[in-house]
């Protein structure tokens, strides 16, 4: 389990804050072209908020603002059906650009695990180092990964029969992996890759095969 610090620094909070400022001034812009082409929802946004919990002092951050896309709006509130075919298109593309980036990440963090162990050694400070750059990089796993299930479950929504069911397929923890194995993965002998490395064509491979092609890409 990753370890997170507790109080963030200066610095941190000042970062933090700009992205939320910037994050703001978008929701605000997105919601102004909202009003015009779905006008519904922000009735139904502004009812949500008024019968919101109001002894809770703590201000809404933007992050926890819902954008009410047509994916998680009632079908009666979708006024302009072409609405929801540009939101799958772009959920279509926002899937498949984190799948993309997700086994991008899986190979660095591969990489990294190699590093550390043919070329740090045992020295402790720079195992830490690398270990601790390590834990980023799976954190931003993680996040690509959340990226991807949030995308295909409003696909689900959207086009639930769609030809993309085939290659986008569901995301569970033991299928975010390396196609080589790491410090952590201690099973022996040969074993399946991930579906996300296979090809569309539904072929299955072992990691074995193309364990070594993977490497030589980083």
């Amino acid at each position: 389990m990753s370890s997170y610090k507790t109080k963030p620094t200066t610095l941190q909070k000042i970062d933090l804050q700009q992205k939320r400022n910037v994050l703001q001034r978008r929701i605000a812009a997105w919601q102004l072209v909202q009003a015009i082409y779905m006008p519904s929802t922000i009735t139904s946004s502004e009812n949500d908020t008024d019968s919101g919990d109001s002894t809770n002092d703590t201000p809404c951050v933007p992050e926890k603002i819902s954008l009410r896309l047509p994916s998680a709006v009632p079908h009666s509130q979708r006024l302009n059906n072409s609405l929801p075919d540009k939101e799958r298109r772009l959920r279509l593309a926002q899937a498949e650009d984190a799948l993309n980036e997700l086994k991008r990440l899986l190979r660095v963090t591969m990489g990294l695990w190699n590093y550390k162990f043919t070329q740090l050694g045992p020295s402790q400070r720079a195992g830490t180092r690398a270990r601790s750059m390590i834990t980023r990089f799976r954190n931003k796993v993680n996040r690509c990964a959340d990226r991807y299930r949030a995308a295909r479950c409003a696909l689900l929504v959207l086009d639930p029969n769609g030809s993309w069911t085939s290659r986008l397929r569901e995301l569970n923890a033991g299928d975010v992996r390396a196609p080589c194995r790491d410090e952590e993965d201690v099973s022996e002998g040969r074993r399946e890759l991930s579906w996300i490395w296979l090809e569309n064509n539904g072929t299955s491979a072992t990691e074995d095969e193309i364990g070594h092609s993977e490497l030589a890409s980083l």
